[in-house]
């Protein structure tokens, strides 16, 4: 009942409710996260789903020669040129988390050499777990396929230790209960091969990916610090690079264990490597966006997920025995428009991001029982705040009343909007209806191996509300507010894209401007730019609040990078918010 009130209580009781609420969700944050380890369940998106049956096309091939995997070749036992060439494709877009592709192309090896055992063994790699799948289902046609790898005629020593390794990545209970320890002793096989064949590139490159799929997107401390098993894989992505400077597998892992860390540039030069090796690789070429959107070049971000898109379109036409399909298009959208939000441009932001939304409610409508995928279904409508378009927000529709998560969202927008147009008491309507959302307990499902949307649901709740007090003259309790949503946000885990898009520190940083209290403004842009590099948004803040205590040198450095930041932006924005 107390939320009701919010539509005509003084805007000045606002702060005791508020106050309320994040007393009662610190006491209630064990029970949260309790039901959301056990009811989460997600997928992820960052790659093509893999396909379990691959089927012949009308000429009896099981692949095509797919285009623009690169050169990289790893010899294997085979009296067979062609079977040779489909082991190599057929590892590459393994490499590339291209598993369906994969799949098919070490089928297409057997084809041509029966006896290979490495051809059965790339089919056995394919079909096993993967990093952006965290729900994995061992399909019970692995069994055939281990048999003819294990029966097939015995390879070179090398040969032998992987596909030891590979049997230790299997057993014949069905239900595989015991994923976890076969996980394990997969990556032990792996880590004692190498010690026999140092000087094996894949076989460490195998053992990272081995070891990344025990701990998925979870390599950092919030606070920047590597979590224990980080430093090694990061070591061995470098002593493979340095063997193989275009190593495929090293570059795209080495992308994903320091995106989320606090120096990505570590893995810049590998995103122009990664999408000029293997050019003809949806994901691969998508991946250079990562390392392009953590360093702050996001128009080289929005554009390199167009590219991504058209090559998506193009394997998928190449196999369309396959059933590839186009859910990657998903990511590579979000992404995209991520980037382009990011620099301003509006125009690219809403073409990516409603084209997003359109493919989500017309072609994986039953995806949106998601929490993160109505995230991006509402994707339109963070474009449109993040550019100030406060029009366009309030004329949006609202979303289905069943997507209870994309409405909070959507009253986020509009309370935002009517507050920066100075209708107040809608601007508490939205807040009060927000509010009343976050009570969903689906919200405290988590999305694993990622955050739940209640995490989320806050920051949004602590933005429109801390913003709503300053607008009425609560200063310090609308600062408290913002100070709020920045702790939030800087516990999250990280994801691509970021399940909060707009950091909170523009509108604290926004917020101390205009309260003239340039100095912590300052500091929060600094921060920022420690955990978003290159930033426009937090150079323009920066630059405003070093003009503000007439240090005109430093702040020409940062006038200069603004610049730069915004060059593609449709305009320059005058704050770190609208």
């Amino acid at each position: 009942m107390k939320k009701h009130l919010l539509l005509v209580i003084p805007a000045c009781s606002l702060l005791a409710l508020f106050s309320f609420r994040l007393l009662t969700d610190q006491k209630n944050k064990t029970a949260v996260l309790s039901i959301a380890t056990a009811d989460g369940r997600s997928s992820i998106a960052c790659a093509p789903p893999a396909g379990k049956t691959v089927r012949t096309d009308a000429n009896g091939k099981f692949a095509p020669v797919f285009p623009g995997w690169g050169t990289y070749h790893y010899g294997i036992h085979t009296s067979s040129d062609s079977a040779q060439f489909y082991f190599d494709q057929g590892l590459n877009l393994y490499y590339s988390y291209h598993l369906t592709e994969a799949l098919a192309s070490f089928k297409e090896a057997a084809r041509y050499d029966t006896s290979c055992a490495m051809a059965y063994w790339g089919q056995a790699l394919a079909m096993g777990p993967y990093y952006n799948s965290y729900y994995y289902e061992m399909p019970v046609t692995i069994f055939p396929v281990l048999e003819k790898m294990n029966q097939a005629l015995p390879g070179t020593e090398k040969e032998k230790g992987l596909v030891k390794a590979m049997n230790e990545r299997y057993s014949a209970d069905t239900s595989d209960t015991k994923r976890s320890e076969l996980n394990r002793a997969y990556a032990r096989s792996l880590a004692a091969l190498i010690k026999k064949h140092p000087a094996d590139a894949d076989i460490k490159a195998l053992y990272v990916d081995a070891v990344m799929l025990e701990h998925t997107w979870d390599f950092w401390q919030s606070d920047g610090t590597p979590k224990t098993w980080t430093p090694e894989l990061v070591d061995y992505c470098d002593d493979i690079l340095k063997q193989h400077p275009n190593h495929p597998a090293a570059l795209h892992y080495q992308i994903h264990l320091v995106e989320a860390s606090r120096h990505p540039e570590k893995a810049l030069a590998h995103a122009d490597k990664l999408k000029d090796a293997l050019p003809g690789v949806p994901h691969m070429v998508h991946m250079s966006s990562h390392m392009y959107q953590r360093n702050g070049l996001y128009a080289k971000g929005v554009e390199i997920n167009e590219d991504a898109s058209s090559l998506l379109i193009r394997y998928d036409s190449l196999a369309s025995h396959l059933n590839l399909g186009i859910f990657g298009l998903t990511h590579y959208d979000a992404v995209g428009a991520f980037c382009a939000m990011n620099a301003n441009m509006y125009e690219k932001g809403r073409e990516m991001s409603g084209h997003l939304h359109d493919i989500l409610s017309t072609n994986y409508k039953s995806r949106l029982s998601s929490t993160f995928f109505q995230y991006l279904y509402m994707m339109p409508m963070f474009n449109a705040v993040r550019s100030g378009k406060w029009n366009e927000v309030l004329a949006m529709p609202p979303p289905d009343k069943d997507l209870r998560y994309a409405r909070l969202l959507d009253h986020f927008g509009k309370g935002l909007a009517a507050l920066r147009k100075a209708d107040t008491m809608n601007a508490i309507h939205h807040l009060g209806q927000l509010q009343e959302l976050t009570d969903d307990k689906s919200l405290a499902s988590r999305n694993l191996p990622f955050n739940t949307a209640m995490e989320s649901a806050k920051i949004a709740e602590a933005i429109l509300a801390g913003e709503l007090l300053l607008a009425h003259g609560k200063h310090d309790a609308g600062i408290q507010s913002l100070e709020n949503a920045v702790s939030l946000e800087d516990n999250m885990i990280y994801r691509e894209p970021k399940e909060w898009p707009i950091p909170a520190r523009h509108f604290l940083g926004a917020g101390l401007i205009k309260l003239n209290k340039a100095v912590k403004a300052a500091q929060v842009y600094r921060d920022d730019l420690v955990r978003n590099p290159g930033n426009g948004w937090a150079f323009l803040g920066l630059y405003q609040s070093l003009a503000m205590q007439h240090k005109g040198r430093e702040a020409d450095k940062y006038r200069e990078a603004l610049k730069l930041a915004f060059a593609t932006a449709d305009e320059q924005p005058p704050a770190s918010v609208y």
